[in-house]
């Protein structure tokens, strides 16, 4: 209750009020003290005038004598003495020389304490100043027991004329005057506490309700606008404060929409990104960087996070040196390989406030450098093992061999396969190298796929027959035309149905399946193989990848006959995909848009 009440007296509109208040009671009790001071000096200058003028009227000689002044005193038949003896004023009339009282109308006087009342005289500065100069001239009040009076002095010839003017002549008028200056102050007073609080409430009125708003939009509520009652500086407060409320809900609202941007780009965006104060507190981490280190809550700091993936960098390095270049990492997760990005974010002024780390998946990266590796590794190899054939059955024949008939044409056959053997590879190389760079020039027509299938299985026949394959042909509804090169087409059928043979053991089954689903045709080449690992299924797109090296190369595979059907399908805009199961067989499907 006593804070509330400080509260309360400590407000504006309280304080104007108590200011309003003050300074009307200054200016009441300075209006008393000035009417308090100047009224009885307003009393003695018409008493003093009163005085002058009766004595200028007064039937009197000008050097009269005790008698004559006794006798005009004694007698009053001068009108004009009524003024100057009365009531409340009194005459004492003193001889100069001798100081003796020749008359006095002042009750207070006798003639038991003349010396008394002589003395009191004699210390009045008017009658001092009436003997030095003729008259009076001092207007404070003389004091003399309980009694309070002015008095004045006048000299007439051999005498000293001294009057008394009794303070309560006046004094009660002065009562009143005061009573009535009070009553007047005590209105003044209540008057001024009515009308300062409904003018501090005209000023403190929209000051608080600016307040209020104010209060509302902080607590995020921006439609706050105040009505405009006066066109003075309230009015224009209160317009600036709708502007100011307007603006700041404009540049929230923007602020807003940015920080939802950035919210949305951090949140989808599939780069990690991870950020630090300089505190190394975390401040954000997105969902990317979870999933690329595989954890469901970032509860790490900057130094656990750099020693737990050691990445050799400390939150003091951006505290303590000057300057701070960028640094990069590599990091492994399980099968990941992950790079981080180090960099600083700064204020205004360029100081640091903390640090990002942005994680980037290089995994598809890396494979592809492993895969780049292992293929000029697979390339050289296979180079190498023809290369070296030709090479030693050339020596030996350069050393005598052609003599021998028999050897000489053993070895010129192997020379011959072998060189076969080299110009497939480079042949399928130079083809991987025009589909990879699109400088592969295609025929594209309307081919009937129907009967492009069967012509490849007439073609491989004579061959099934040989191993006693039996191969079948089975053709599911109507089968669209296709838009396609025939001769690449041709060339990928040709090549899963002789790797279907190749991988199907003697007296084995081939079976073709041609039909249409939806908007696509496909094929489907099954056999009863020896089938691919499960391990090796997502890879046997790879170039020169084979499951078994040494018996792919002996059937004179280069290992890139699935990799340029792959690239084939891929530039008709189909798919191709592979079902084993090992031991029992493969299963490869093709499916290709028909025409529109």
């Amino acid at each position: 209750m006593f804070l509330r009440s400080m509260q309360f007296i400590r407000s504006l509109q309280w304080r104007l009020v108590l200011i309003f208040v003050l300074f009307t009671m200054a200016l009441m009790l300075a209006t008393i003290a000035i009417l308090n001071y100047y009224i009885p000096i307003f009393y003695y200058e018409t008493f003093k005038n009163g005085v002058e003028n009766a004595f200028n009227r007064w039937n009197i000689s000008e050097n009269p004598t005790r008698e004559e002044i006794y006798s005009s005193l004694k007698n009053r038949n001068d009108a004009t003495l009524v003024f100057m003896v009365s009531e409340f004023k009194t005459l004492t009339v003193i001889r100069k020389n001798t100081n003796n009282i020749v008359f006095s109308s002042d009750s207070s006087y006798s003639t038991d304490n003349e010396d008394q009342f002589l003395n009191e005289i004699l210390k009045s500065s008017n009658y001092l100043s009436a003997l030095a100069r003729g008259m009076g001239s001092d207007d404070s009040i003389v004091r003399s027991g309980d009694q309070r009076y002015f008095d004045y002095a006048r000299e007439i010839g051999d005498f000293i004329l001294y009057f008394r003017a009794d303070r309560s002549e006046w004094q009660d008028a002065l009562g009143e005057i005061n009573e009535i200056i009070w009553l007047i102050f005590l209105i003044a007073v209540a008057l001024s506490l009515v009308l300062g609080f409904l003018l501090s409430k005209t000023i403190t009125g929209p000051i608080v309700d600016v307040m209020n708003k104010a209060r509302k939009i902080a607590s995020g509520d921006f439609g706050q606008v105040l009505e405009v009652k006066s066109e003075d500086e309230i009015g224009k407060l209160t317009k600036s404060f709708n502007f100011m409320s307007r603006e700041l809900k404009k540049t929230l609202n923007e602020i807003s929409s940015e920080k939802n941007k950035i919210e949305t780009i951090l949140n989808y965006m599939t780069d990690g990104v991870v950020a630090f104060n300089l505190k190394g507190e975390l401040i954000h981490a997105n969902p990317a960087s979870k999933r690329m280190l595989e954890i469901e809550e970032f509860g790490l700091d900057f130094n656990e996070f750099s020693r737990m993936y050691d990445l050799g960098v400390a939150i003091e390095e951006i505290l303590y040196l000057e300057v701070f270049s960028t640094k990069e990492a590599n990091i492994s997760v399980k099968d990941k390989f992950i790079k981080v990005y180090f960099a600083l974010f700064t204020d205004e002024t360029k100081n640091a406030e903390g640090i990002i780390a942005v994680l980037h998946d290089i995994t598809e990266q890396h494979k592809l450098d492993n895969m780049r590796r292992e293929f000029v590794a697979n390339v050289s190899h296979e180079l190498r093992t023809p290369l070296t054939s030709i090479k030693s059955y050339s020596e030996t024949l350069l050393d005598g061999a052609l003599d021998d008939r028999e050897a000489s044409e053993r070895f010129l056959n192997v020379i011959n396969t072998e060189a076969d053997r080299m110009t497939r590879l480079v042949k399928d190389l130079l083809q991987l190298t025009r589909l990879d760079n699109q400088q592969m020039q295609w025929n594209m027509e309307r081919v009937c796929f129907e009967t492009l299938v069967k012509k490849c299985i007439e073609k491989v026949e004579l061959s099934a027959s040989e191993k006693e394959q039996k191969l079948e042909c089975f053709v599911i509804g109507e089968i669209p035309e296709i838009q396609a090169d025939r001769d690449r087409m041709e060339q990928v059928i040709l090549n899963i149905l002789t790797n279907a043979m190749k991988y199907t053991p003697e007296k084995g089954r081939i079976t073709v399946y041609i039909g249409k689903i939806y908007s696509e045709v496909y094929v489907k080449v099954s056999d009863s193989g020896i089938g691919i690992p499960q391990e090796d299924l997502s890879r046997i797109f790879e170039r020169f990848y084979r499951t078994d090296k040494a018996r792919s190369r002996e059937m004179g595979g280069t290992g890139l006959g699935l990799a340029i059907a792959k690239e084939i399908i891929e530039a008709h805009k189909g798919s191709i995909s592979v079902t084993s199961e090992l031991g029992k067989g493969t299963e490869v499907t093709v499916k290709l848009p028909v025409c529109n």
